[in-house]
């Protein structure tokens, strides 16, 4: 077991997570046993997610300094869960908890990210924090080998707008544009960037961590573009994304013309090409997701799709690409999917062949 041995800049209280992480999860799992939904009654189930929980809560409780449930970021959970897929039997012969979580395959990750984001996302309604730290989700979102490794899950259709739902959204997008004699819409350089996100993420079928790393060298105008529109970005590599070219549908080049026309006149530093600040810092993911959300909710779309946000999106551009006769290798090359498999998911939705575009 690491050292307990504290840094001199860490106020972590130990004893205080110990009780954190019990507590958290004692609240969670009282709640999944007698909500009206009643989630969770099989014994086997329960302790099944107990040992789940109470190994990553000790592998947590061993680090030097220790990882406090509140202060949780997708590396912690990655370093947990690669822990645990490189496991041997013999390792952690001290920890119980560790020892009968045994040695982690894609399925366990599913199961451990998916408690983890439901635990902290009721801990946070519990105290009124909003939002929720999602993480786990985020991480989750970002390993398309974990995300579909339960076969049940795996089965589940992609949440994606209908082509009426679309239409509303990219007419929301697109009004603001300026039109021959017309201003573009009078609205501040931050509401201008979040919606050229929402357009790249339903334009482009990018996902958020794949917005968050383009640079302003991204936006390419090839022969045959319309005239100063970008009709292809290229997407840097991170995490386990590849490098890639992803299209951009007409009408969504135009919003990122636009957000590239203004971005000069307000002389945002830096590289990124959609930057938290003037001074060129990269957006945060929590600023992004609440960003896109509320752009879907003033788009005139039903309220309770903002749900799914931008992973909403990304599915409605894909289901659009294959219905549209683009091949299933064509279109993961472009969301930047290596696991084909993946690509299951898309063929049992019904989806118009109206266009919303």
């Amino acid at each position: 077991m690491p050292s307990q041995t504290l840094d001199l800049f860490d106020d972590t209280d130990p004893a205080m997570e110990v009780r954190n992480y019990q507590a958290a999860f004692d609240a969670w799992l009282t709640h999944q046993r007698t909500s009206v939904a009643r989630k969770l009654t099989l014994p086997s189930s329960i302790k099944a997610y107990t040992v789940l929980w109470q190994a990553f809560a000790e592998w947590c409780l061993s680090q030097s300094p220790v990882v406090a449930l509140d202060k949780l970021t997708e590396a912690d959970l990655n370093a947990f869960i690669s822990s645990r897929l490189a496991a041997k039997s013999t390792s952690h012969a001290k920890l119980s908890r560790l020892k009968e979580a045994g040695k982690f395959t894609p399925r366990h990750a599913w199961r451990l990210l998916t408690l983890i984001d439901g635990v902290l996302e009721f801990r946070a309604q519990a105290a009124g924090s909003n939002p929720p730290n999602r993480c786990a989700s985020d991480l989750l979102q970002s390993r398309e080998d974990w995300l579909y490794a339960n076969a049940n899950r795996r089965a589940t259709l992609p949440n994606f707008l209908e082509p009426a739902e679309a239409r509303i959204l990219v007419n929301y997008l697109s009004a603001g544009l300026p039109r021959s004699g017309r201003r573009g819409a009078d609205v501040s350089w931050q509401e201008l960037r979040n919606r050229c996100a929402v357009a790249l993420h339903l334009g482009s079928g990018l996902t958020p961590a794949d917005v968050r790393v383009l640079q302003l060298s991204s936006p390419r105008i090839r022969a045959g573009d319309e005239k100063g529109v970008p009709g292809t970005l290229h997407v840097p590599a991170h995490g386990d994304s590849p490098e890639r070219e992803a299209p951009v549908v007409k009408w969504a080049g135009r919003v990122l013309a636009y957000w590239l026309q203004v971005r000069r006149e307000q002389e945002l530093a830096g590289d990124y090409l959609l930057p938290a600040t003037r001074s060129g810092k990269q957006w945060g993911k929590v600023t992004h997701y609440e960003a896109v959300r509320s752009v879907l909710e003033a788009s005139g779309i039903d309220k309770s799709l903002a749900e799914g946000g931008a992973y909403r999106l990304r599915h409605t551009f894909a289901l659009r690409q294959l219905r549209r006769g683009k091949s299933e290798e064509l279109v993961a090359k472009w969301l930047g999917i290596v696991e084909m498999r993946v690509m299951d998911r898309y063929r049992r939705v019904d989806y118009s062949t109206e266009r919303p575009d």
